[in-house]
């Protein structure tokens, strides 16, 4: 077997990609944000925050962990086409069934969570989101097959036009003087715009016609691998956005808002190293599948500095021009949350190292050790933003996220210390 331990050729043109398609989704998510702010207000961009973040969420835990299972397993099998088809139909079947259980059930619960976040906006707009649940369970299997078989081009395409497709929507309900919790309108058209387009390259129609037997055997292995990742899935995309769910319900709508602008510039930040993930996992599959630790610590450290390097560049880029936004939004608007700014790249830098890595027992194999990580630094995220946010308000926020992201790399290392063998952690076996 064949490891591709250099960052070699492709891997710097998978990665120019996704880099373009994260530089139009940093700007859809500034302009969206600007737009809002503009011409609506902060109370809007809360609830716009708010929804957005509930339909990441609930998409993970319906979703089930297949699209972790189908990108780790297309990676393993991208040498027998025939097995690849086989399990990427198997995850679509078991996609489409969780789909339309998750959104039949978000649409009841929408009045519960309105009533759990004081907001009757968000509760509305997320039973508009409801049928984009079922789409985005499908595209994001979808996503999976092409991140497995290292079809990044496409898979960076895909992310363009989802993030285009929801300012688009939200552009039309902010000039159309719509009510803010329709924004949730603009997840759902997304998704469905997606969908036709993930269709055109990952085509289930020509796979090769199998027997109920194989298509079974897949099904199971992706539900087990799904049973141990979902908690991964879940606190992956909640790891991220505890500190503007637990504002939600300790503060009001205008508050969140002032808090999630600033948080917007980390999460853009964060992308830097996601995209790097990304482009990694598929690598990491073959590698860890070879028990290689030579070559797994050596690539680690390469993608690491790259990771590091360009988050740096990314954060010194938004210090410095974020206080020149005064001219398009409010000066209280930046005032308030420069330092809030400050704080959450701080930790991210700290972060930034491991983020590519992240997902490294997923990618062994392993996904309820997985689960157990995430859960660790997620509850230890709730924990410490609980415990800070009524005394401190919005900057108990940001410094319980910013000291979880050292926790996290911390305990990354000491986790796959344990069970990979790494000694020493990911940077440095022994």
């Amino acid at each position: 077997m064949e490891i591709p331990i250099k960052l070699d050729q492709k891997f710097w043109k998978d990665t120019l990609w996704n880099y373009i398609s994260f530089g139009i989704q940093a700007t859809v998510g500034v302009a969206l944000n600007i737009i809002i702010l503009l011409y609506l207000d902060a109370d809007s961009l809360g609830i716009f925050n708010q929804i957005y973040a509930i339909f990441v969420i609930s998409g993970q835990v319906t979703v089930f962990g297949l699209h972790d299972s189908v990108q780790k397993h297309n990676s393993e099998f991208s040498d027998i086409p025939n097995e690849s088809h086989l399990l990427s139909m198997a995850a679509l079947l078991v996609a489409i069934l969780a789909g339309f259980v998750g959104a039949i059930l978000l649409a009841l619960l929408s009045g519960t969570i309105g009533n759990l976040f004081k907001s009757d906006d968000v509760g509305r707009g997320v039973f508009l989101i409801a049928p984009g649940l079922f789409f985005f369970t499908i595209n994001k299997v979808l996503m999976g097959i092409l991140n497995g078989q290292r079809r990044m081009v496409a898979f960076a395409i895909g992310q363009s036009i989802r993030a285009l497709s929801i300012l688009l929507v939200c552009i039309i309900i902010v000039f159309g003087k719509s009510p803010s919790y329709k924004f949730g309108f603009s997840f759902t058209c997304a998704e469905l715009i997606l969908l036709f387009f993930l269709l055109l390259f990952v085509k289930p129609i020509g796979f090769h016609i199998v027997k109920i037997v194989d298509i079974h055997r897949w099904m199971s292995k992706h539900f087990w691998f799904g049973s141990k990742a979902l908690v991964h899935g879940f606190l992956s995309e909640a790891f991220i956005r505890v500190d503007i769910i637990m504002l939600g319900i300790f503060v009001s709508d205008k508050t969140v808002g002032i808090y999630s602008f600033a948080a917007m510039f980390l999460e853009g930040a964060y992308q830097v190293s996601i995209v790097i993930r990304t482009i990694t996992n598929p690598i990491l599959v073959r590698l860890l599948l070879s028990h290689d630790k030579k070559s797994i610590v050596s690539f680690a450290r390469r993608t690491a500095l790259l990771s590091f390097s360009a988050t740096f560049v990314t954060s010194a880029a938004i210090v410095l021009i974020y206080p020149y936004l005064k001219l398009f939004i409010p000066q209280e608007m930046i005032d308030s949350s420069y330092g809030v700014l400050l704080i959450l790249l701080a930790g991210l830098l700290v972060y930034s190292v491991c983020v590519p890595f992240d997902y490294i027992f997923l990618q062994s194999g392993r996904p309820g050790i997985q689960s157990i990580y995430m859960t660790v630094i997620t509850m230890t995220n709730i924990a410490i933003n609980f415990i800070l946010i009524p005394f401190l308000g919005i900057y108990g926020a940001c410094i319980a996220t910013a000291l979880s992201f050292v926790f996290s790399s911390v305990f990354l290392n000491i986790l796959s210390s344990r069970a990979l063998g790494l000694r020493g952690g990911v940077f440095a076996n022994r």
